[in-house]
């Protein structure tokens, strides 16, 4: 350095570019659904009687979905298959409005004969061995499997 003034003019610079940098968001990837999963309840909003929360054993109905490795997946109920096909997963944030905390979320894409199911998405979290399905983490009102809002709850089986 020449100058006592080009090495502050050199330290500046550094200072500036360090600082200035703007770092890339960290890409989490959506958490592993494989497995079978069993529903447990549902809870409807704007839905107002006894049965909310809607049970197995308030309806009758015995609801499994399985989610394969090889990325295929089946729905049953009371043990009849009833819907299946492939599916992909994703991962995304959700702000309701400026300056409110951002939902974190993964969703489930649903596809048949290799087309993409129309409003085929569902938006999860899971907790320890359970799984939530709500729409609400994506800033919608319904899902795939929750075609009203509310939260769907499974727990996982397998």
């Amino acid at each position: 350095m020449k100058t006592k003034k080009d090495l502050i003019l050199l330290i500046v610079l550094l200072l500036s570019v360090t600082f200035s940098c703007k770092k890339d968001p960290v890409i989490t990837p959506a958490k592993n659904i494989t497995g079978q999963w069993e529903w447990i309840y549902t809870y409807k909003l704007y839905l107002l009687s006894d049965s909310n929360p809607l049970t197995p054993q308030n309806t009758g109905i015995h609801e499994m979905l399985v989610f394969n490795s090889n990325e295929s997946w089946y729905k049953t109920i009371n043990d009849i298959k009833i819907d299946s096909g492939t599916f992909s997963l994703g991962h995304g944030s959700y702000t309701p409005y400026k300056g409110a905390k951002p939902y974190i979320y993964d969703s489930i894409s649903y596809y048949q004969n290799g087309f993409h199911i129309t409003d085929g998405e569902d938006y999860y979290k899971i907790f320890n061995d359970t799984l939530e399905f709500t729409p609400g983490f994506s800033g919608k009102h319904f899902s795939y499997t929750l075609p009203t809002n509310g939260s769907k709850f499974w727990i996982k089986q397998k």
